[in-house]
């Protein structure tokens, strides 16, 4: 196969990367790289493993998941020859591949290729792969084969031409939960997960041939971007579309690949692409940390335009058992879906959710079950006393572009008036009931029909109450599971502890980051497999090599997968990137000469 056949077209995001030698090529996998580089200088991990490293890493990950006992051990007892690659060796191999350069494209030809001239032959037996008649093809099958083992049981690739039913073993747990094994067993148990955990999902555009395209997706999700644009319809025309099972438009190739929103990016409007979107869920933090790793605990795949709620639940449940969420910041495709869907499910599995609000949210509303509803009123999805100033109901939403002085006094006007709020009475009831504490309850404010015996704070601000009047600013009422519970949230919105809660969201976005520019490169064509497993797959390799690359950066040799305690390990300092001279400096900044005005004498003059 000459050098031209090789390369492949690049997509039509990648008008700023240049074309790479054919050696690198061969030797890295990687045909297009930006001028200026993809990993940040500020990375220790910018450095590839070696070969051997790389396969020994592989081997760690798959031995600590468990993988062979409880999912690779059924397609050893399967029926028929022995094959050639396993599905162990295909793993190994490429975990290395993608944990040795993040930056790499997933190519199976390329994986052959460095699989054969750049391991040694003991870096090859350890991975497994002896048999003296493998090949790409052979490699293929055996990706294939762990694609067919760990399908969904309703997946349209089960039945074949004939339509026979593919059966899927019952003893194997979900897809999800067998690739966010595979995740978990990347990261050290000495690095416990954090109290908070963010939640973001991002666009992976399909690489097969598009057929026709969508003004808006045919998805149920509820959430449509703001300034969502609508594209030109193109290509077949509906009534030439075949349907998927799930009912929704086959619009290229793959018949998996569905219709939904781009990612939102610096602000542009979000367009539609066709493909998939990739959950993640990331550790954010919590207060007073010092320093802790933003790893990636778990993902899922899903057809794009798919429900964002059911598919945060679903991951919620498909992670290692040792990851237990408290408090999960996410944005408003999650929480702007219907209780039912997603704030029910949160409630249920008593998890604390802190979200956004969209800004047809962000209206006054009233109990409707509750027989006193006109002594209250629910003001941004908090339980406020009819007390509560009319200066302080309408406040403006925080914005990217605010200063810290605008911000800074914009938190302070709703702390002002959280003083005026119900405060929930520790942790939901067993059917979802949530018992609340009045503000003069608790001291907050000073009202004149508090009782005698309550404490009021020291400058709690006194309320325009008529004596008598029955007012609840001293009540504790009780709320129904479903009252409002898509915008309740249980940190009062706006205030200084919700802010820096909901800034740590941020985590979900950097990992996105990460994936596509700072340590990786996915795009549109990283990979050209067709089908929602097999997609599934790779992105759980790439997760897995930012999980590595972001231990390397942190901690450098110093903390391994069998490390006990991080604690006592110092981190990596960061080296700063230091900017060349430019040459017109390079020799000492050049002095003006003395500016010439007035009159100039003459030689002769000068020397009189």
């Amino acid at each position: 196969m000459n050098a031209s056949k090789l390369g492949r077209i690049a997509s039509h995001g990648d008008g700023e990367l240049t074309r790479t030698s054919t050696l690198d090529r061969l030797r890295y996998a990687v045909a297009w790289l930006t001028a200026d580089g993809r990993l940040p200088t500020t990375a220790s991990a910018a450095r590839p493993l070696s070969c051997r490293r790389a396969i020994t890493l592989a081997i760690k990950i798959i031995d600590r998941s468990d993988i062979q006992r409880s999912v690779l051990w059924w397609d050893e007892r399967r029926p028929g020859p022995k094959r050639h690659v396993t599905l162990r060796t295909m793993l190994i191999l490429m975990i290395a591949y993608q944990v040795q350069r993040p930056d790499r494209d997933m190519v199976f030809l390329d994986l052959a290729k460095w699989a054969l001239w750049e391991l040694s032959n003991q870096d090859r037996i350890r991975a497994g792969l002896t048999h003296e008649k493998w090949h790409y093809y052979k490699m293929i099958g055996a990706f294939h084969g762990f694609v067919e083992l760990i399908d969904d049981e309703d997946s349209p690739h089960r039945v074949d031409q004939a339509g026979v039913i593919r059966e899927r073993i019952p003893e194997l747990s979900t897809r999800d939960r067998i690739l966010n094994t595979l995740i978990a067993a990347s990261i050290p148990d000495s690095c416990p997960a954090t109290k908070v955990a963010a939640m973001d999902s991002t666009d992976i555009e399909t690489s097969a041939a598009l057929r026709a395209q969508l003004a808006r997706p045919d998805g149920d999700d509820e959430y449509v971007p703001d300034h969502a644009k609508d594209e030109k319809k193109w290509g077949l025309p509906i009534s030439q579309l075949l349907r998927g099972t799930d009912g929704r438009f086959i619009l290229s190739d793959d018949i998996d690949a569905r219709c939904g929103y781009r990612t939102v990016v610096n602000g542009n409007r979000s367009t539609n692409f066709v493909g998939w979107d990739a959950h993640v869920l990331v550790d954010a933090g919590w207060y007073g940390a010092e320093h802790y790793v933003q790893f990636i605990r778990g993902m899922v795949l899903r057809p794009a335009g798919s429900h964002k709620g059911d598919a945060g639940i679903a991951l919620l449940d498909s992670i290692d058992d040792r990851f237990a969420v408290d408090t999960l910041c996410s944005d408003r495709g999650y929480s702007y879906s219907v209780a039912e869907r997603w704030a029910l499910p949160l409630l249920r599995r008593r998890i604390t959710g802190v979200h956004d609000l969209h800004p047809n949210q962000r209206t006054e509303r009233g109990l409707m079950k509750h027989k006193m509803f006109k002594h209250v009123v629910i003001i941004d999805g908090t339980l406020f006393t009819k007390a509560l100033p009319q200066a302080l109901r309408e406040l403006p939403a925080y914005h990217p572009g605010m200063s810290k002085a605008e911000r800074g006094e914009l938190t302070a006007k709703y702390d002002a008036r959280a003083k005026y709020a119900f405060v929930p009475n520790g942790d939901p009831k067993p059917d979802g009931k949530w018992q609340y504490r009045g503000p003069a309850y608790l001291g907050h404010i000073d009202c004149p029909n508090v009782e005698p015996h309550r404490a009021v704070q020291r400058g709690a601000p006194p309320t325009n109450c008529v004596p008598g009047g029955g007012c609840w600013c001293d009540k504790t009422p009780t709320l129904e599971a479903d009252e409002h519970i898509r915008i309740r949230q249980k940190y009062i919105y706006g205030t200084s502890k919700w802010l820096a809660l909901y800034g740590m969201r941020n985590a979900s976005e950097a990992k996105m980051a990460d994936l596509k520019k700072n340590f990786g490169t996915m795009r549109r064509a990283s990979s050209t497999v067709t089908g929602t497993t097999a997609n599934a797959v790779l992105f759980a390799i790439r997760c897995i090599a930012i999980n590595t690359a972001l231990r390397h950066s942190a901690y450098g040799d110093e903390v391994t997968l069998t490390s006990t305690d991080v604690r006592t390990v110092s981190v990596v300092k960061r080296r700063r990137s230091q900017r060349p001279t430019p040459a017109h400096r390079q020799k000492g900044p050049k002095t003006r000469p003395p500016r010439k005005s007035g009159y100039v004498p003459s030689q002769h003059e000068g020397t009189r």
